[in-house]
């Protein structure tokens, strides 16, 4: 089944957008049926996440030649949507369909599919260079921040192109590396910063590549030098 890369009118969010957050749901359901004996243990959580969740210690097998297992490699996308309750769920499927449906706006469904793909995979490498985990990782929030990146990205071009002042940008940039030291103190090491800013990094990069034609129509017109602006 193919999408056209076409934009719903700003109050719809885009089907895709809904199936990949149903599926994040769906799998945190199995999760829990496996935990009240509903559906059988093959859908246990250590079993899902054995199968689809990044591992940091196959990723250090990689590195040091002791060979590429198959699961690693999907896993690098595959682990963005599994999750370690229905609390992390709520939060991240919540951000998710937000940003998501900015980000579509701006650029398009396959722009979206693009970044959540690309900034899942840097958030999970960027892990793996960064950190010694012995546990899975797993969770939306890499793609999120990639999200993140990509639509900051494009507000600072945009704004640096008319002009005007991009301090509220930056300080966007610095209310998030804060509350990344927050939260990384406050849950004592379970927070994967890492990912987070592999995913912001890679969602900034790819925004420079990619224009966001959505957001270049509402820009306007350069203002002639001079002009005020309220």
């Amino acid at each position: 089944m193919s999408f056209p890369d076409t934009t719903p009118s700003p109050a719809q969010v885009h089907p895709v957008l809904w199936i990949m957050a149903g599926l994040m749901v769906f799998l945190q359901g199995l999760q829990s049926a496996a935990d009240y004996h509903l559906v059988p243990q093959i859908f246990n959580r250590w079993v899902l996440f054995s199968l689809f969740a990044f591992f940091d210690t196959s990723f250090e097998m990689a590195r040091h030649g002791q060979g590429i297992h198959a699961q690693l490699i999907w896993s690098l996308v595959t682990y963005a949507f599994l999750h370690g309750g229905w609390l992390h769920l709520s939060l991240n499927v919540a951000v998710f369909l937000g940003l998501g449906h900015a980000i579509t706006q701006a650029g398009g469904i396959r722009m979206m599919l693009l970044l959540f793909c690309v900034t899942a995979a840097a958030g999970a490498l960027t892990l793996g260079v960064m950190a010694d985990v012995q546990g899975p990782l797993v969770g939306a929030s890499g793609a999120i921040f990639g999200f993140l990146g990509a639509f900051t990205a494009w507000q600072e071009r945009l704004l640096a192109h008319a002009g005007m002042p991009r301090g509220h940008i930056w300080q966007r940039i610095v209310g998030l590396v804060i509350l990344n030291v927050f939260l990384a103190i406050g849950l004592g090491g379970m927070l994967a910063w890492q990912a987070h800013l592999g995913g912001f990094v890679a969602g900034w990069l790819i925004a420079l590549v990619f224009p966001a034609p959505g957001l270049a129509l509402r820009a306007g017109p350069r203002p002639a030098s001079g002009m005020t602006r309220p």
